[in-house]
């Protein structure tokens, strides 16, 4: 297999454990009743931004894992 693309497998692997303790946390912040909510509003923002900022990593990291297979299975042809 390509040494690139199975970095890729897992930098992808990491990026969504990552995302998935994040959500994780976010579900914690939501559910916590013993928060000011002026408190609860800046961490529940704060997460939800390093969510979005993983998915788009994700994302990017996909397209480009996508056109190294496309690219890796023309050369074979």
């Amino acid at each position: 297999m390509n040494t690139k693309i199975k970095f890729l497998e897992i930098m992808l692997s990491d990026l969504v454990s990552h995302r998935d303790t994040l959500e994780l946390e976010l579900n914690r912040v939501l559910n916590d009743d013993n928060s000011i909510i002026t408190h609860k509003k800046i961490d529940f923002d704060k997460i939800l931004g390093e969510i979005t900022e993983t998915n788009n990593k994700i994302s990017l990291l996909s397209d480009f894992m996508s056109n190294l297979i496309q690219n890796n299975n023309n050369n074979k042809d």
